[in-house]
């Protein structure tokens, strides 16, 4: 949701107005991977491989991410004749910071407004063993098999802590396929209703409380790990099985080095990822409620009460954040890139150093496969349970006036109107998240209507037109 932008002035007298691009496209992020992508392609043709086509799709779109020459939604101000242009973005699923931001911003909002019932939640963080993650990584069948053997085991705990076998629990769970340093990571947040449902002899559900303690998770971590690693073991991957590898498989390469650290391609190919360390290494305990066991790791610290609202909307950010954030970002004059780490690692670790190759390497490894669910809904919040209706949070009344609006006008379409589906706004969120209006206008305070879109041949004239025009275009 981050945007760049540039303003100027034009013209005189009477044909004096201003014009601005909002956008993020030719950031530094843009000029890193437009010159890192080449390299990368130039040393994996070398060798005779490429990248796969969802991949190289996903590097095609960021590049054109904010670039008004693609298209844009040209704003305007009948008071002081203020024009301004909102460029398109790529909505890649992969690593760019901006479509990830809205995506963030967009599905937390509507998983508090619309889905998460106003009960106590819990994030619950499983991490799998490292010689688990590129296989999990790889096939997203296998991936959703291992999260369900440990969400049955999960759901189980809560039933039986509050001694209603015929409850029923909830859950959103986010795949992450990233760790701070762009590593290849597949790890789950999982965000559960803390308690089960009940429908009481009066045929009403209520809702009963379960809190975890440090014993718990201990417990549960042992079983998760026994029924993953039987749950894999019955589909063909023993304890040292990680999966076919062709060779002629380029992204395969890559997630392999970038699960364990090093490099892939170029002159420092089969080397550690470069590491700035400032203190010295210290052993770090585990914090309370978190556990591991056989290379397996839960967390279940995190807990939000009913009524806060906005610390639960906070938390959905943070399970569904992007990858990258460009603060962390930095390029050397002699081309390297520097990646601050969100927390010091225990060997004293804060930044890596990666070249452009290198860094696109990393980015490479972490695109989702195409078509897979990064996120999955489980329980009474599953799309098709018999209770979710009954628990699930009414429609704001604006909402539901305006879906009812849109419904009326498109009944004479032959087409089921999905009201769960509608996007938020950008204006809309971008007043929630930041507090920034933006449909003002930033030169006289009135408000800034849509003039009209803008797609194909017809961008650059009008970019060009407001380049040199001495009036309105």
């Amino acid at each position: 949701m981050s945007a760049s932008r540039t303003s100027a002035v034009r013209g005189s007298g009477s044909g004096r107005y201003t014009s601005e691009v909002r956008g993020a496209g030719h950031d530094l992020l843009h000029g890193i991977v437009e010159d890192g992508l080449r390299a990368l392609r130039g040393a994996l043709a070398a060798s005779g491989h490429g990248l796969p086509r969802h991949v190289l799709r996903e590097f095609e779109g960021f590049l054109g991410c904010g670039d008004p020459a693609n298209g844009f939604a040209w704003l305007h101000c009948a008071g002081c004749d203020h024009h301004r242009l909102i460029a398109f973005s790529c909505k890649g699923r992969g690593f760019c910071p901006s479509c990830g931001g809205r995506r963030m911003a967009e599905r937390a909002a509507w998983w508090v407004d619309r889905v998460i019932p106003h009960v106590a939640t819990r994030q619950w963080v499983l991490t799998v063993p490292w010689k688990r993650r590129w296989l999990l990584a790889r096939d997203p069948e296998v991936a959703c098999g291992v999260l369900g053997a440990a969400l049955n085991l999960l759901e189980r705990w809560y039933r039986k802590q509050a001694g209603r076998p015929d409850g029923k629990g909830g859950s959103i769970t986010a795949i992450q396929r990233f760790g701070s340093a762009l590593n290849l990571n597949l790890h789950f947040h999982v965000i559960v209703l803390d308690g089960v449902y009940v429908r009481g002899a009066d045929g009403a559900l209520s809702f009963k409380r379960v809190i975890p303690h440090t014993a718990d998770v201990e417990h549960l971590v042992g079983e998760i790990a026994d029924a993953c690693e039987a749950w894999l073991d019955r589909h063909g991957f023993g304890a040292n099985e990680e999966g076919d590898v062709d060779e002629d498989d380029s992204l395969a390469l890559l997630q392999q080095a970038s699960v364990g650290g090093y490099v892939a391609v170029g002159p420092r190919a089969g080397r550690r990822v470069r590491r700035v360390q400032k203190l010295g290494g210290r052993e770090v305990a585990l914090p309370p409620r978190t556990a591991t066991c056989d290379g397996y790791n839960l967390n279940a610290g995190v807990s939000v009460k009913a009524e806060d609202r906005e610390g639960l909307e906070r938390l959905c950010r943070y399970v569904l954040r992007p990858p990258l954030a460009k603060g962390r970002l930095d390029r050397r004059e002699d081309g390297t890139v520097v990646i601050g780490l969100k927390r010091v690692w225990s060997d004293g670790t804060n930044s890596i150093e990666l070249s452009p190759c290198e860094m696109v390497e990393k980015l490479a490894a972490i695109v989702p496969p195409a078509r897979a669910n990064q996120v999955i809904y489980r329980g009474v919040l599953a799309a098709n349970a018999s209770w979710r209706k009954e628990v699930i949070p009414p429609p704001p009344p604006d909402r539901a006036v305006q879906a009812e609006a849109r419904r009326e006008q498109k009944l004479s379409r032959p087409v089921k109107i999905n009201v769960e589906s509608e996007r938020i706004p950008w204006a809309e969120l971008l007043k929630r998240v930041f507090g920034v209006d933006g449909h003002a206008c930033p030169g006289c305070g009135g408000r800034l209507t849509l003039r009209c879109v803008v797609l194909g041949p017809a961008t650059q004239p009008i970019l060009s037109g407001l380049d040199r025009a001495t009036g309105p275009p």
